[in-house]
């Protein structure tokens, strides 16, 4: 497959790699992705250095997971050392240890802290079109500059200059037309003769109040004719709110007991499986929009899954709630076993559904009111961090 970006990420850090490749992709950027990419016949660090040498820029999805994996520093070292621009989309607070930071340490990051999560995809997709449009491979990739940089300036020392990596030397910027100083003068003036038109217009215009009195001069003038809504700005305490409840919804499941029956349709023959679901260590946080617990399952009576889960809800594509046994029979299917159906559950069990693309993370709830609930929650959350619902 032919691609231009390679998206260097952590394996724990899949459902934000995933989001950050539908944006780009959506966008015309064409992607290379583990394991999405990664071909049946190849070994696995093959085709990973393959598709380095071959992409035009590596986007490094930059989490404390990243930070730690030393198959990230791989991939890194990699790029560098065959001039591919790296561009890092910081998801997480952190810093780069100091084995990144040897090879990214004065590299132009992006930043994705603060939600709407989909504004950032955005932006990194418009800084990726730019980069794309200069000069192929034979000239240096350098990456362009976000208007507002944090006051560091990369991911290093304070007061160092971005700068592509595996560039030497950065040419001086180009002189403005303006310098600052006279664009100060020349806002200034503006300002002043604006409220001296302001003052004039309206002590000319100025009519009889609603009294007969003279309106006084300076007063706000009539309201203009309402035009179409406007969207709401985001609201940063309605968001948290909202995760709170999400939470809370979340920490009411703990752990949930049920007997699936099902039957074999190929031989007609029928079958039990005892569950024991378990979650615990909800963290539904509003800062990045994303939210995590752990995952336990026992089915009859053996440990099947163990394991930290989350999603990120921008990438949240549709939310349902539907019994367990219609869920469990939709992964048996996907698991190859379409002959395996599952007829009900013992006691009854609902499943909320959060999808992303082909992943779903679910949820047993024995109440079908606590799984509405949550379902909304989850659905106003998405709404909020600019996410888009297909239901």
């Amino acid at each position: 497959m032919a691609h231009d970006v390679f998206i260097s990420h952590s394996a724990k850090d899949k459902a934000t790699a995933d989001a950050v490749c539908a944006m780009l992709e959506s966008n015309g950027i064409r992607c290379w992705i583990a394991p999405r990419d990664v071909l049946a016949s190849m070994e696995w660090g093959e085709a990973i250095i393959d598709a380095i040498e071959q992409c035009r820029i590596m986007v490094l999805v930059f989490t404390a997971n990243a930070n730690a994996s030393p198959q990230i520093r791989r991939e890194v070292e990699r790029a560098v050392n065959h001039g591919v621009a790296i561009l890092p989309l910081r998801m997480e607070d952190v810093l780069p240890g100091k084995s990144l930071e040897y090879f990214i340490g004065n590299v132009h990051w992006l930043d994705a802290l603060t939600p709407p999560f989909e504004a950032h995809l955005k932006n990194l997709a418009g800084t990726i079109k730019i980069v794309l449009a200069r000069p192929g491979p034979g000239a240096p990739a350098t990456l362009p500059q976000e208007e507002k940089p944090p006051a560091s300036g990369g991911f290093g020392t304070a007061g160092r200059v971005p700068e592509a990596a595996g560039a030497h030397e950065k040419a001086p910027a180009p002189r403005p037309f303006w310098s600052a100083r006279a664009w100060t003068w020349a806002a200034g003036t503006a300002s002043a003769l604006l409220l001296a038109a302001v003052f004039i217009g309206m002590h000319f215009t100025s009519g009889p109040g609603p009294t007969g009195s003279p309106q006084p001069i300076g007063a706000p003038p009539p309201a203009a004719p309402a035009s179409s809504p406007q969207p709401a700005p985001y609201n940063p305490a309605s968001l948290k709110d909202t995760m709170k409840a999400l939470q809370n919804e979340l920490n009411s499941i703990g752990t949930v007991s049920f007997t699936n029956h099902g039957q074999d349709k190929t031989t007609g023959s029928n079958f039990q499986n005892a569950f024991v679901e378990q979650i615990s260590n909800v963290v539904a946080d509003p800062a990045q929009c994303r939210v995590s617990y752990h995952w336990k399952i026992w089915r009859n009576g053996a440990v099947t899954l163990d394991k930290d889960a989350w999603f990120v809800l921008p990438a949240v594509t549709s939310v349902d709630v539907e019994p367990m046994g219609q869920l469990l029979t939709e992964e048996n299917a996907a698991q190859g076993h379409s002959n395996d159906v599952v007829t009900s559950t013992t006691p009854f069990v609902e499943a909320l559904v959060v999808r992303r693309g082909s992943i779903h993370n679910g949820f047993p709830f024995t109440g079908d009111a606590s799984a509405k609930r949550f379902a909304d929650a989850v659905k106003q959350a998405v709404k909020l961090c600019g996410g888009h619902l297909a239901n």
